[in-house]
């Protein structure tokens, strides 16, 4: 009787445990894709899976994709080797909407964990900007179902929760989409991520070659090694590697890096504010690397121009010098391919050749916390000036006139007429540089910008 009790008791253990659940085993690396492919990036979608899965998970690797079709529903995928296995339908999702991107890191946490984390965002992208401001596309991960898209404030939000679920920031936050490679859009992440991996310019249809990065992924890689063959094998497969020939730029931003990087930019926003160095900035900028949005500069690049000219001057080659330095101290790898980028050199930021800041701009954090939209501000404001006082030594008051006339609509800028009244007021009267001819327009014309200046 014992021994049969025995028994029956084994046997109840023993299906008691195989029913338990099975504890997911902890990898060296969790791969996830929010594989926003509702829009009309979808056969690349299809096409970017078929590439995980000619590598697949295995014993140091979990991949895992979430991933919305155009004309479909959205799923959840573990990749193994050769085949795209479905692990859960997700039915209509809003791949806009940033929480659906916090949803699935919690899954990837409580079904996928690893020592370390690579979360790739999948779709279009455009920097820093909202996608309804000025008509101008600015963002990432573009839903056409719910014609939604996460903004780069939701993107700090975003990656805020995701390293609270993970308890750790993100190892490799990889965007796979084009022109966010940005100081504004790292600026949002700085404190969830480790590094960024991503592109300063348009990136071609077929996107990362996912194949020939995973299968770099080797045993107790380290975040840095895996940012670096990330830039590494996106690169050769566009130099006639298996995605042919085309142009590109991929690069990986140290953000332990980031915030010295953002003191020498505060560094060289001020040197500039203490001179008057509009036209040598303007003459920099027409020979800087630029990206498809023009006002996307490599901000590297422009540092070495603005150099260039300006080497004599010492605030300015000293500023220079250091943001130079933390520049290449935060970005640990580039690569370019195809000539249009042969000088992008890692990282972009926004500074508009005209000097005049969109609205938008000013809202993000980056420019809440940075002096660089005081820098282009100040740079507008002298560039305005020299123009009138070169306009009116040579003998026309057209572009005061302009001014004048729009300074009637736009009594937000009394601080730039404040400065161009006290830029004439040297300039035409302490210098004597007003010709006789024009005194009297000139006087009118003036005391009505002084009004403008006084609201």
């Amino acid at each position: 009787m014992k021994r049969v009790t025995s028994i029956i008791t084994l046997t109840t253990l023993f299906l008691f445990a195989i029913l338990l659940p099975v504890a997911a085993q902890t990898k060296d690396w969790t791969v996830a894709v929010f594989l926003n492919a509702d829009n009309n990036l979808d056969p690349f979608g299809v096409e970017d899976q078929q590439e995980m899965a000619r590598v697949g998970s295995n014993a140091n690797l979990n991949i895992v994709t979430l991933i919305d079709r155009e004309r479909g529903p959205a799923q959840i995928n573990f990749i193994e080797k050769n085949n795209i296995k479905k692990i859960k339908d997700m039915g209509e999702l809003d791949m806009g909407d940033y929480r659906e991107l916090v949803k699935f890191a919690r899954f990837v946490k409580e079904n996928y964990p690893a020592k370390h984390y690579c979360f790739t965002i999948w779709n279009h992208g455009s920097g820093w900007k909202n996608k309804k401001v000025n008509s101008i596309f600015r963002g990432i991960s573009y839903d056409d179902s719910s014609n939604n898209h996460i903004t780069n404030a939701q993107l700090g939000q975003a990656t805020a929760e995701i390293a609270n679920i993970l308890g750790q920031k993100v190892d490799i936050l990889n965007m796979d989409a084009c022109l966010m490679q940005m100081v504004e859009v790292g600026h949002a992440v700085k404190d969830n991520v480790r590094f960024i991996v991503a592109s300063e310019e348009l990136e071609p249809g077929k996107g990362a070659p996912y194949d020939d990065i995973l299968k770099g992924v080797s045993k107790g890689m380290a975040p840095a090694a895996f940012a670096n063959n990330w830039v590494n094998a996106f690169a050769r497969s566009y130099t006639g590697g298996s995605q042919g020939h085309d142009e590109s730029t991929q690069s990986a931003v140290d953000m332990s890096k980031f915030g010295a990087m953002l003191d020498a930019i505060d560094g060289l926003a001020k040197a500039v504010m203490s001179g008057k160095y509009s036209a040598d900035v303007k003459a920099a900028l027409a020979t800087t690397q630029k990206f498809d949005s023009p006002e996307n500069i490599d901000m590297i690049h422009f540092v070495e121009q603005l150099k260039a000219r300006l080497g004599t001057n010492e605030s300015i080659k000293t500023a220079c010098d250091k943001l130079l330095a933390a520049g290449k101290a935060a970005v640990i790898n580039f690569k370019n391919t195809g000539y249009s980028t042969k000088n992008a050199k890692g990282i972009a930021i926004y500074l508009p050749a005209s000097f005049r800041i969109e609205a938008k701009y000013r809202t993000l954090s980056f420019a809440k916390d940075s002096m660089w939209d005081e820098m282009i501000d100040t740079l507008l404001k002298r560039d305005m000036a020299d123009n009138i006082v070169s306009n009116i030594r040579a003998g026309s008051l057209d572009e005061l006139r302009h001014l004048v006339a729009a300074a009637a609509d736009s009594p937000e800028s009394a601080d730039l007429y404040r400065y161009i009244v006290r830029e004439l007021n040297y300039e035409m009267y302490t210098e004597n540089a007003l010709p006789k001819e024009l005194a009297d327009e000139f006087k009118v014309l003036f005391t009505q910008l002084t009004a403008a200046a006084r609201r």
